[in-house]
């Protein structure tokens, strides 16, 4: 009895101790608890998410009749094609108004039960553990440079996945922002916002992230998107040429500055990349097996891509004119291959075209036809047309050496893609030339890829020949990183111009390896500027980070979490709205002056409008509203300018953000 007495009070004094001795001193532990139950979250919701990918695309691969299909193949092909089929969920719970949280938590439970049930998790088990072996085998021939290279970008691209991405204008503006709406209005709803209605596949899988609570999770699926579009171009160029090739392909990546960032935001052009690769891959062994069901896996593919952008046109068109090139000899076979490629394409595709047609009475908006809300004023202001670099023959053969120079970007910082390319364009197009004759799984890879790079080239270069809108470099990657086979080949046969008195194979060798160390260098501090281990282990809130690089826009969700509950903000020059805490309609293309000055005439006529839709006040981006007045090429005319001055002094002026980027008006 006394024995007990004794551990009772030992134990009651010893937890009386640590109970104030670590609530005065606070360890860093207890901070750190919050931060790191929410990465533990991320990664636990992205590794879910990932599984059922798996299990829906293995099961479509099976049903499209590629049941013996190779390992690694269905591995990564089948993860690519289930990341679809959870988008499709997402986009049907959406339009069926049953976009809720515990709808889709409810889902991935059941999903998750149903694949472990029928052993999904040891069909993953044994296609890694192939696939593990496969990269062990190929990677222990690269040399240590080429290890460093490949780890640390991957190590560096997948550590920004665990911060906000408050830096990536297009997240905030729709990628995020429209799957943050989806779950707010609990399903589809007829948005004045054209970016809400291009093909999302993308945001339908990041609204599965975001029921689930994890805007990171959203990141790292795009990030996956990414490595396995370099992964599928190595098996390509591995299973067809060599593992040099394969090693030469990965570094050529690796060269692309902008890569390792913009695969860690919750963008869409790495997923268009994988499934335009996809499609490419699956027609080429389609053509050199004569298997239909390689076939029917590559009309999947450029369905998917079909529902990323609209730009991925190219993909069923590359697809297309390859199958009747290859099968030229015999008009009415390629006919009906082209029709069942087709057919499934479009099939894949329909589901996000119908959408727009119902809700905004056009299945291209809000292009082609128009549709709601849409009018000439608005399609006058968004195309641009006649800003672009118009038929200047200078401006147009200057277009590589402008592209990786970025002057004329719109967006240089997640456009860069190196010099690399560029160098190597002549050696990789004379392999092309000279390749692609040939019969054999090498030339139809070769006319497969040159082709694909070509049309995305040229369908690029009439963009910019019209619009100085689409001047965007990174809308070439899908295209691009593809090319990265060919510019490996012709980097490989540099040998063959050695000579005695010189190497040119030895010196193309250090002049790349300088060109990759300076922008894994780039990278690296990049990465320790942002600090995402800090993130990741709870050192740093969101919040924290969010005002460490992006303060102005911190600033600005601070200021509106200040307006009243009901408030409802109208923004001008403002088209983000991600986070804000209050419902906001962005200026989404910069024209919601302009444009209702074009419909209402004067202040007091917009101010009643504004009236009449329930604004209550007006959010003026001032950083915004400066440029577009400094710039003589402005849609933004003076005129225009003096009409807001006028507007603006019947408002009350309520509140500005420190630096006074941001201005909030009351609307009486």
């Amino acid at each position: 009895m006394k024995r007990s007495v004794a551990v009772l009070l030992f134990l009651l004094w010893t937890g009386s101790l640590l109970s104030v001795y670590y609530v005065v001193q606070k360890p860093g532990l207890l901070n750190a608890f919050i931060g790191l139950t929410d990465t533990l979250w991320t990664l636990i919701v992205a590794a879910l998410l990932l599984f059922n990918a798996y299990g829906i695309g293995t099961r479509i691969l099976s049903w499209s009749g590629l049941k013996s299909i190779d390992e690694v193949d269905r591995l990564l092909l089948g993860c690519g094609i289930g990341l679809g089929g959870l988008g499709l969920v997402g986009l049907g719970l959406s339009a069926a108004q049953m976009a809720r949280v515990p709808v889709f938590s409810f889902l991935i439970a059941f999903l998750t039960a149903f694949f472990v049930f029928n052993k999904d998790l040891g069909k993953l088990r044994i296609d890694f553990k192939v696939f593990a072996t496969h990269w062990t085998l190929s990677f222990s021939q690269f040399n240590l440079f080429s290890k460093i290279v490949i780890i640390l970008l991957f190590l560096l691209s997948f550590l920004l996945t665990l911060v906000p991405q408050f830096e990536a204008f297009d997240t905030l503006l729709y990628h995020l922002a429209q799957p943050a709406r989806i779950l707010q209005d609990g399903g589809l709803q007829p948005v004045d916002i054209p970016q809400f209605w291009f093909p999302n596949l993308t945001e339908n899988v990041y609204l599965w992230a975001l029921a689930l609570g994890s805007e990171r999770a959203a990141q790292i699926m795009h990030f996956v998107w990414g490595t396995f579009s370099a992964l599928l171009l190595w098996r390509w160029a591995v299973k067809t040429w060599n593992v040099e090739v394969g090693r030469k392909t990965l570094l050529l990546l690796a060269a692309i500055p902008s890569l390792p960032m913009l695969a860690s935001w919750a963008y869409a052009d790495l997923a268009l990349t994988f499934y335009a690769i996809a499609a490419l891959y699956a027609l080429t062994f389609f053509e050199s097996t004569k298997s239909p069901a390689w076939l029917r896996a590559a009309g999947i593919m450029a369905g998917l891509a079909l529902t990323v952008k609209y730009t991925s046109f190219t993909v069923p068109l590359t697809c297309g004119l390859l199958i009747l090139f290859w099968r030229r000899k015999s008009f009415s076979q390629a006919f009906v291959y082209a029709a069942q490629f087709s057919a499934i394409t479009l099939i894949i595709a329909a589901p996000w075209y119908v959408r727009n047609a119902i809700f905004m009475g056009n299945p291209f908006y809000p292009f082609v036809f128009g549709g709601r809300y849409w009018d000439a004023f608005r399609a006058a202001w968004y195309s641009g047309a006649g800003t672009g670099i118009g038929w200047n023959a200078l401006q147009i053969f200057s277009l590589p050496l402008n592209i990786i120079l970025g002057v004329q970007d719109q967006n240089f910082y997640d456009g860069r893609i190196g010099p690399l390319f560029l160098i190597l364009s002549p050696f990789a197009l004379w392999i092309l030339i000279s390749g692609s004759r040939h019969d054999s799984d090498r030339g139809l890879s070769l006319q497969a890829v040159g082709l694909f790079s070509a049309v995305t080239f040229v369908a690029w270069t009439f963009g910019v020949i019209n619009s100085s809108h689409l001047w965007q470099a990174r809308l070439l990657l899908p295209g691009l990183i593809p090319f990265a086979i060919p510019s490996a080949l012709g980097w490989d046969a540099l040998k063959l111009f050695d000579s005695s008195k010189f190497r040119i194979s030895f010196f193309s060798n250090v002049i790349i390896a300088v060109v990759i160390a300076l922008t894994v260098f780039d990278n690296a501090t990049f990465v320790l500027q942002r600090n995402p281990l800090g993130v990741a282990f709870g050192a740093q809130s969101r919040a924290g980070y969010i005002a460490r690089v992006n303060p102005s826009f911190a600033a600005l969700m601070r200021l509106v979490d200040e307006l009243p509950d009901n408030a409802y903000v109208y923004s001008l020059f403002e088209p983000r709205s991600y986070s804000l805490p209050r419902r906001t309609q962005p200026d989404a293309i910069n024209y919601n002056f302009s444009h209702d000055l074009y419909l209402y005439k004067t202040p007091a006529g917009i101010i009643q409008h504004w009236k009449t839709q329930g604004y209550t006040h007006l959010l003026i981006y001032e950083r915004g509203l400066n440029l577009g007045a400094a710039d003589s090429s402005s849609q933004f005319t003076p005129a225009r300018r003096a009409a807001l001055d006028d507007t603006l002094a019947q408002l009350e002026l309520v509140n500005q953000t420190p630096a006074k980027d941001y201005s909030i008006y009351r609307i009486p």
